[in-house]
């Protein structure tokens, strides 16, 4: 038996069909174009819609409001968020209405352009649309706003309708934070949500219980797909089984989606570093540098290479460039040790992977590829 949403596609394709039967008698026919353009974006036939829509402006000289807005959606369907924000911004000059602010508002924080997103989503589009406070939080917590985060958030956990995507998202700002205890306590109120699977996966990774923490991580991936964090935290439970070569590939693509995320750049290079591959290492080390240049783990990364490959003045370098920019830095200081102890090593590689695996920083017994690890999956 089909589905609803089948049936309702092949009455669309359908209804469409019939609409270019018509139009190829009439070609010019405005209202035709415009009805049949609805009809092919019903039926997620986008590029018939899009073409339809090219026909129509070109007769006409303009797209009337309801036409240009199916234009943005279109685009929107096709991940074309560059032209789907250009249609809406258009329509948005001649009315301003909450649902078209909130779909241009989505489109510019999927371009990553957040400040921007930030001032569509004014108080009326948040009282109107009800997904609108989510994506206001997730574009304040790309900018490191977490007070505002956690202000917004807790002010709407009770919507009906978005309040346990809420409580999940004030659990990670919460997390970020250092508020372990209030990010524990609100991601077990929304158990089922992707984010709050996710927090808990941190957590419980955390405690390095790494199988337990794969399977939240696995589950908050199966919720939502796209959840790039639960992609991060999956590697950085692989790098602590020390699968490496698994724990790299599930990073890179973390930090490929992240882009501008130097955290995940580096962990992705130690997972590289400790698979016995120095140049994707380096690679990463050097991209999370481009990403954020006052991000200390970047040289001090690049310092640790540097030693492996015997470039002891590069190391003492970057180590020291490091130091500058973050006292704390712990690749720099696993650098510096390295190098005062250079004279006496026979095995580098061997002394590295040691360092970063199973010498304990601190009293807490946390190694410095857990101590990376936790720094990786912070987001501001």
């Amino acid at each position: 038996m089909n589905s609803h949403h089948e049936r309702t596609e092949a009455t669309s394709s359908a209804h469409l069909d019939r609409l270019m039967d018509f139009l190829r008698a009439d070609p010019h026919n405005v209202s035709l174009l415009g009805a049949a353009a609805t009809a092919a974006y019903d039926a997620q036939c986008f590029d018939v819609c899009d073409e339809l829509l090219k026909r129509h402006n070109a007769a006409t000289g303009s797209l009337p409001p309801a036409l240009l807005n199916l234009e943005g959606l279109s685009a929107m369907s096709q991940s074309n968020f560059e032209v789907a924000l250009a249609a809406f911004e258009q329509l948005l000059s001649r009315e301003n209405d909450p649902a078209v602010r909130y779909n241009a508002a989505y489109a510019a924080a999927m371009l990553g352009r957040f400040e921007h997103a930030i001032g569509l989503l004014d108080s009326r589009v948040i009282a109107a649309i009800p997904q609108a406070t989510a994506l206001k939080i997730r574009a304040l917590h790309h900018l490191g706003h977490l007070q505002e985060v956690i202000a917004l958030a807790e002010a709407h956990l009770n919507n009906p309708e978005t309040g346990a995507e809420i409580t999940g998202l004030l659990a990670t700002a919460l997390l970020d934070a250092g508020d372990i205890e209030g990010a524990r306590r609100y991601a077990a109120m929304a158990r089922e949500n992707a984010d709050s699977l996710t927090v808990r996966g941190m957590l419980t990774l955390d405690e390095a219980n790494n199988a337990d923490a794969m399977a939240l991580f696995s589950e908050a991936l199966q919720t939502r797909p796209d959840n790039v964090r639960a992609l991060l935290g999956l590697g950085l439970a692989l790098l602590a089984q020390e699968r490496f070569a698994e724990a790299a590939a599930q990073m890179d693509a973390a930090a490929a989606a992240f882009k501008t995320h130097a955290g995940s750049w580096i962990a992705a290079g130690w997972a590289h570093f400790l698979n016995g591959d120095r140049i994707r290492a380096r690679t990463r080390f050097e991209e999370a540098g481009r990403v954020d240049r006052g991000f200390a783990e970047a040289p001090g990364s690049l310092a640790v290479v540097d030693f492996a490959e015997g470039k002891l003045a590069d190391a003492r370098r970057h180590s020291v460039a490091a130091l500058r920019l973050d006292r704390a830095c712990l690749s720099a200081a696993l650098a510096q040790s390295l190098l005062s102890n250079a004279d006496g090593e026979t095995d580098v590689a061997a002394a590295i992977r040691d360092a970063a695996l199973n010498r304990p920083l601190d009293a807490s017994g946390k190694t410095i590829a857990q101590a990376l690890a936790r720094r990786a999956a912070k987001m501001s």
